[in-house]
This record gives C-alpha cells, sequence and structure tokens, in this order.
C-alpha cells in the first residue's frame, strides 16, 4: 500500500491539534480539504481512525496507533529538513580533503579553524604523494588537496597558500661535504638523499637542477621525510627536504645547513580543486573561509 503523504500530514495536523480547523490553519488549506483528505486516507486503508465529536475529534484504537507511526514520520522529516538546510549551507557533511605528509603542519591549522566555524563538517584527511593527490581529485576521491602549484596542470585550480625553501642538509661530520656552503655545479659528484618519484619536493629539486644542466646522484630515495632524515643523519648523503620539516633538527644540531650559493629552490603549495561548480556546500564554505580569513592565526 502506497501512502499518501498529503493525506497522511492532514490526519497528523488534525489529531495533534485535536481540531480539524486548526489543522486547516496551520496547513494553510480549508477545513473541507482537511476532511477530505482524511476521509480518502480511512478509505484507502479500510479503516476508521477520527470520529467527530462536536467541535473537537476523537481518534479510535486504530487511529492511535497510525497517530504514534505517523508522530515517528513526521520528526524524522523534521530532522531530515534540518540535516539537509545544514548541508546546503556547509554547516554538515563529509569533506574529503587530500595532503601529502610535508604540507600537512599547514594545513592543520586552516582545518582548526574551519572546525571552530562549522562543527559539524566531518573532515575525511587522504594522505599520499603529491601525484596522488591530484589523481585524486581527478577521480573524484578528494573534493579538496594541497599539491604543488603547477601553472601548466590545466586540469586543476589551484589557490597557492605557502612558499617554501627546500633546504640542503647534512650530518653534523658528513664525510660528503664537510663545509656550509655549496654551488649547485658540485652537486653532481655528491650523493643526494630525495623523496620518491610522485612527491611535489623532488619535482621541485630535478627542475631546480635541470636548470643548472646538473645530474644528480641519487643514493637514496623515500616517501617519509621521517627516513629521509634519518639518512641523512646516518651520512648515506646530503640532502633535499623541506625547511619547515627539520627546523628542529638543525636548531638541536642533529643536522647541519649548507647554504646553496644560488639560492635554494623553492615549491609553492595550494588548495586545489578540479571544478568549483561541482564542489560540495562544505568545500565551497571551506574556500569561502581561505578567502575572508587567510592567513590563518594559530
Amino acid at each position: 500500500m502506497i501512502v499518501n503523504m498529503n493525506q497522511l500530514r492532514s490526519f497528523y495536523t488534525a489529531a495533534k491539534m485535536n481540531s480539524i480547523t486548526k489543522a486547516a490553519q496551520s496547513l494553510m488549506v480549508t477545513p473541507p480539504a482537511i476532511t477530505m483528505h482524511i476521509k480518502r486516507f480511512e478509505e484507502n486503508i479500510g479503516v476508521r481512525l477520527i470520529v467527530r465529536d462536536g467541535n473537537s475529534i476523537r481518534l479510535t484504537g486504530a487511529g492511535e496507533g497510525v497517530m504514534q507511526r505517523a508522530e515517528q514520520i513526521f520528526q524524522e522529516i523534521h530532522e531530515m529538513e534540518g540535516y539537509l538546510e545544514d548541508v546546503s549551507s556547509g554547516k554538515s557533511g563529509d569533506l574529503h580533503v587530500g595532503c601529502p605528509e610535508a604540507p600537512l603542519r599547514n594545513l592543520m591549522p586552516l582545518i582548526e579553524t574551519f572546525k571552530k566555524t562549522f562543527p559539524g563538517v566531518r573532515i575525511i584527511l587522504d594522505q599520499g604523494s603529491n601525484a596522488e593527490m591530484v589523481k585524486s581529485i581527478v577521480d573524484h576521491r578528494n573534493e579538496l588537496a594541497v599539491v604543488r602549484y603547477s601553472p601548466n596542470n590545466s586540469k586543476l585550480k589551484t589557490k597557492v597558500l605557502w612558499q617554501h625553501d627546500i633546504v640542503l642538509i647534512a650530518s653534523p661530520n658528513s664525510v660528503h661535504w664537510p663545509g656550509y656552503e655549496i654551488s649547485v655545479m658540485q652537486l653532481s659528484q655528491i650523493p643526494l638523499v630525495i623523496k620518491r618519484e610522485g612527491s611535489a619536493a623532488r619535482e621541485v629539486v630535478l627542475e631546480y637542477l635541470r636548470k643548472f644542466k646538473v645530474t644528480p646522484l641519487i643514493a637514496v630515495e623515500s616517501a617519509s621525510t621521517g627516513l629521509l632524515k634519518e639518512f641523512v643523519r646516518q651520512d648515506s648523503g646530503i640532502g633535499f627536504i623541506q625547511r619547515g620539516a627539520v627546523e628542529e633538527e638543525l636548531k638541536d644540531g642533529r643536522l647541519r645547513l649548507i647554504q646553496i650559493i644560488e639560492g635554494f629552490p623553492v615549491i609553492e603549495d595550494g588548495i586545489a580543486y578540479a571544478n568549483r561548480r561541482e564542489l560540495s556546500p562544505a568545500a565551497w564554505a571551506f574556500l569561502r573561509l581561505i578567502d575572508t580569513s587567510w592567513p590563518f592565526k594559530s
């Protein structure tokens, strides 16, 4: 049996208000329309639900049971309406965001600020290499992702938020380069520790070296920044790592900074998305928060 929701709503409202007239006023229809809805509802199910008693109404036993179920139904509808309103305004729902390992420290304050404004939105954080994050947007696995800014990528739109040096570091007593300064031209003879293929930092470093026609001697590759720092500390080579990831080690002397005469390579990161028209309200809210509040104060 298919329930006519208009008929059920007329019955429910009349029963709740104990009045046909008040139900008509609440639903902004005429009293005869309410009476007709209830009559057809009773005819459809073959059971009497309401008995008129002067100016009021009285529920039959079957009417009491239908009223209890109807109350549950319309409470759920009310909750659904509130949920949909929150979703449409970006106040609730899921937001899938991707981020590689290195930029995560920059993304977290942004997420914390967003969560304070939209506590009902659940952030689902996905991690991987820069190449994997780019693919995650193209494949619609993530709506937003932190990626390296690339003006040649026509598939994505990127809002640049951060710019960082990728510094050259060594073990304090490195046998590969004991000095504190080096020319980029000398790097072809020294074993290097860098991020594995797919990493934005690797792309930037290799592009930087190609600019000077330097062919790197890559000794160690890893997706893990922590492992790269450990390989450098053990003097497996000297390494290119984003400055923010090694500040503590440089400060306490566990690693040593080597200045590059020609300057360090620079990486630009930002929030990327495929098509703004296809973004969810939560993703829209995330981008609007960046537009209106960036830079965030931690």
